[in-house]
């Protein structure tokens, strides 16, 4: 069975490509407009990876996140957002978030980040 990707972001155009970007790279994605929706297919699927927007216009992603959090979902959250720096960083963490990408990327490094916090790697040592 594919990993589940769950997108939360109110950009169709944005959705799309990125559906079709982690489709292609064999993920199963489902996709959310607002942070509440979001909440209830992360509580309706099995989701491993929630990419979650920041600015979506229910709420703010981190709310969004702490709230998935607060209903007990434990898979990975990887906060997408426009906002840049170490304070923007520490925030998505603290609301729970596993990874940050900054707005603009390229797909080929949402792909990557979703691997990567699919199947961490081990650290040696």
């Amino acid at each position: 069975m594919p990993t589940t990707v769950l997108i939360v972001e109110d950009e169709p155009d944005l959705v799309h490509v990125m559906q079709l970007t982690l489709t292609r790279a064999g993920f199963a994605v489902v996709a959310a407009a607002t942070g509440a929706a979001g909440r209830t297919m992360a509580a309706e699927h099995e989701v491993d990876v929630v990419v979650m927007d920041r600015g979506l216009p229910d709420m703010d992603g981190l709310e969004a996140t702490a709230l998935l959090r607060g209903d007990g979902y434990d898979g990975a959250v990887i906060v997408v957002s426009g906002h840049v720096g170490g304070d923007h960083v520490a925030a998505s963490l603290e609301a729970g978030a596993d990874q940050v990408l900054a707005k603009p990327f390229k797909l080929a490094e949402l792909v990557e980040l979703v691997h990567h916090v699919v199947a961490p790697v081990a650290e040696v040592g």
